[in-house]
């Protein structure tokens, strides 16, 4: 699946889309609205400190990806005009609507948001690299090679649920 952003009577709309075969070749089924698509400038490219912890990481990283295009953090909450990201509750809003924001070469919503929390190492390092890249990627998260590594590092220590009943 992957965000895809229509064009509609000159508004953009994001969705996440599909590829399904049938017997006429790939076509596109839309799996669910992401909201309205916004396109953000980039004011900065600050960089912080990140902290140890998988979870912990990705909220520093997210937050100072937000930061560098304008938004305020409020607690656990990014801000921009009507524009709110509830980190914790891994929402992107626009008021009280769904809202899919266009960082550099991906998305961020609720779906991607979704994504990055719910990241679960493969069991091959450089497996777990690309699947990373391509999450991080799809999000629009623009990290430098010391960040991806740090990002890295802490996922390859998120434990992996355990078989029940083997």
């Amino acid at each position: 699946m992957f965000v895809r952003v229509k064009n509609i009577k000159g508004k953009k709309y994001a969705y996440l889309v599909e590829n399904e075969w049938t017997p006429w070749g790939s076509r596109q089924r839309v799996a669910k609205y992401l909201g309205k698509a916004h396109p953000l400038t980039r004011y900065q490219d600050e960089r912080s400190q990140l902290p140890l912890g998988y979870p912990e990481t990705i909220r520093a990283l997210v937050a100072q990806e937000l930061k560098n295009h304008g938004f305020l953090h409020e607690n656990d909450t990014l801000r921009s005009d009507a524009i709110s990201i509830h980190l914790t509750q891994r929402t992107v809003k626009q008021g009280t609507k769904n809202a899919t924001l266009q960082l550099n070469e991906g998305f961020l919503c609720d779906h991607t948001l979704t994504q990055l929390f719910a990241f679960e190492p493969a069991d091959r390092p450089d497996i777990t690299a690309k699947k990373l890249a391509n999450t991080v990627l799809e999000a629009g998260l623009k990290l430098t090679e010391e960040d991806f590594v740090h990002l890295f590092e802490q996922a390859k220590a998120i434990k992996k649920p355990q078989n029940r009943g083997a």
